[in-house]
């Protein structure tokens, strides 16, 4: 017995021997090169670890110095600290843990890739300290960046499902600097939990340039994003990328916002121009494009710009049901004066119930010619069209001409269509208590505008002008700009009016005349008849 006892001894001197051997080596680099080949053999990625260390204070738990994961193509993990808690109810499993903590660690992931699509891993707490986070989607044209993250997960695991297949989870995550698509955001947090298929972000915030923005939503299982809240605070984004929508329009998300809040904030985009905005809008939500459904905008701004029209105090309210906005009010100072007006839009028809203009100071370009609206506008139809107390000028040398007290008054009136600005149908009174054309001064001019159900436009003109009177009428197309015949008589007026007024060149002298002319509006060209005393004058139009 004694000889069997000692033998046992020795047998167990050596086991222990061995273990403590083991154990010892595991904890020099080269036991470390060991363990990085043996984990090497059973992935299929190259793995480094430094050195190990393990303190009998803390039995549980290992620390592995600069443990770098790779594959083929990139470098995926390297952390130059990571703490592991082993699980005490079965330590020789190597699947599950009970913490891991990544200390300024680097993790590089592409989503969708399969990077770990094959490796089951959990553990009951995940967490980060002063780590980098790099994610790439849609096959590397998105890029996310988080730095100096700090937070975790609890509990997380690697599964074929998902980055974390846990059914339920919880997360907490502070990040002092994001890049979002080379988009900074400095102090990022976002906080909430998963629970049945659906993550509820209870809290996300962050800070853009000098403003933030605070957030609540949940993610569904299909991506879709419900935002219960939204709100951006001092936010002032600049693009000089003129497709700046379509190009990043792949990376928004299906969602809906419940309510949106912007305040104090401005967007500057080619041809577009918002300073110091605020919108409140609700049920907002988008699919590929945008859906305003039972929705209601507010929105107010010291300065809009759009294309090469400058806008203040701007106020609009609108609300949307079926596909059609109502127009409750937009009020806004233009050219010195202001403007409001309310309707309805819907089908890329605007309709509005009124419109008024009140001390516009405008300044016609040199080219006369109908603008092209955007695709939202259309036709544009006024029931109600009111101009008071405006100067209207044009200073180009061709043929200026200047408008003071200008009003104007109409009905049914139509000032777009198939998107061209113009007038088009309707019935509009022109009034100016004094006025110059080419130089020519005149006063009291009246003009009446109305269209025919062919669309043909007929004006009725008069004013006085040197000491006489004219009155006048016009038959012209203006959508189509076909000849124009014009109706010209003079009382009192002498002749050379019509020259400076670039209807006829060199007429006859007379100071009671009559003219019939068949012709183009833009540019003027015209030929037909001079009339004075009895006498008639073949006019001829010179090329």
């Amino acid at each position: 017995m004694r000889r069997l006892r000692f033998y046992i001894i020795i047998l167990l001197s050596i086991i222990w021997f061995f273990v403590l051997l083991s154990y010892f080596v595991i904890q020099t680099s080269f036991g470390a090169k060991i363990v990085s080949q043996q984990l090497s053999k059973f992935s299929c990625y190259t793995i480094s670890i430094g050195s190990v260390h393990h303190s009998f204070s803390n039995f549980y738990e290992l620390v592995f110095d600069n443990v770098v994961v790779k594959n083929d193509r990139q470098e995926i993990v390297n952390v130059p600290t990571l703490v592991v808690g082993l699980d005490k109810t079965d330590l020789w499993q190597l699947t599950h843990f009970n913490y891991v903590i990544v200390i300024n660690g680097t993790i590089n992931h592409a989503d969708n890739d399969g990077q770990f699509s094959h490796y089951n891993f959990s553990t009951n707490t995940l967490k980060l300290i002063d780590s980098t986070v790099n994610i790439s989607v849609n096959n590397g044209q998105d890029q996310l960046s988080f730095t100096q993250l700090n937070g975790g997960i609890k509990p997380f695991s690697l599964s074929v499902v998902s980055l974390s297949g846990e059914d339920k989870y919880q997360f907490d995550f502070s990040s002092q600097a994001v890049l979002v698509n080379q988009v900074p955001i400095k102090s990022m947090l976002i906080q909430g939990f998963h629970l049945n298929g659906v993550t509820t972000v209870t809290n996300l915030g962050g800070n853009i340039d000098n403003g933030f923005f605070v957030s609540k939503l949940k993610i569904r299982d299909n991506n879709h994003l419900n935002i219960d809240q939204i709100q951006l605070h001092n936010i002032n984004f600049q693009s000089t990328d003129k497709d700046f929508w379509n190009r990043y329009s792949h990376i928004v998300p299906n969602m809906a916002i419940k309510q949106l809040s912007i305040f104090e904030s401005s967007i500057q985009l080619p041809n577009f121009l918002i300073e110091k905005g605020n919108i409140e809008a609700t049920n907002l939500s988008y699919d590929d494009k945008w859906h305003f459904d039972q929705s209601t905008f507010v929105f107010n701004a010291d300065h809009v710009v759009w294309h090469d029209e400058e806008f203040a105090s701007v106020l609009a309210q609108l609300s949307s049901n079926d596909q059609e906005v109502t127009i409750k009010k937009v009020l806004a100072k233009w050219n010195k004066g202001s403007m409001n007006f309310a309707g309805k839009w819907k089908d890329s028809t605007l309709h509005l119930d009124q419109l008024t203009l009140s001390d516009i100071n405008y300044q016609l370009p040199e080219k006369l010619e109908f603008s092209t609206l955007p695709s939202i506008f259309r036709s544009i139809k006024v029931d109600k069209l009111t101009a008071l107390q405006s100067l209207i000028i044009r200073k180009y040398s061709d043929f200026p001409f200047t408008l003071y007290n200008f009003q104007v008054s109409g009905t049914d009136v139509v000032l777009a269509k198939d998107h061209k600005l113009g007038f088009f149908a309707g019935t509009t009174f022109f009034k100016s208590e004094k006025g110059s054309f080419n130089r020519i001064d005149a006063s009291y001019l009246d003009l009446i505008l109305k269209f025919d159900a062919e669309n043909h436009a007929s004006l009725i003109f008069s004013t006085l002008v040197s000491g006489g009177m004219i009155e006048s009428n016009a038959h012209v197309d203006l959508s189509q700009n076909e000849p124009l015949s014009l109706q010209f008589n003079a009382y009192g007026v002498t002749s050379s009016l019509l020259e400076n007024w670039k209807l006829v060149k060199q007429p006859p002298k007379a100071m009671n005349y009559s003219v019939n002319l068949q012709g183009k509006l833009l540019p003027f060209s015209f030929s037909g008849v001079f009339s004075s005393d009895g006498n008639n004058y073949i006019i001829k139009h010179e090329h």
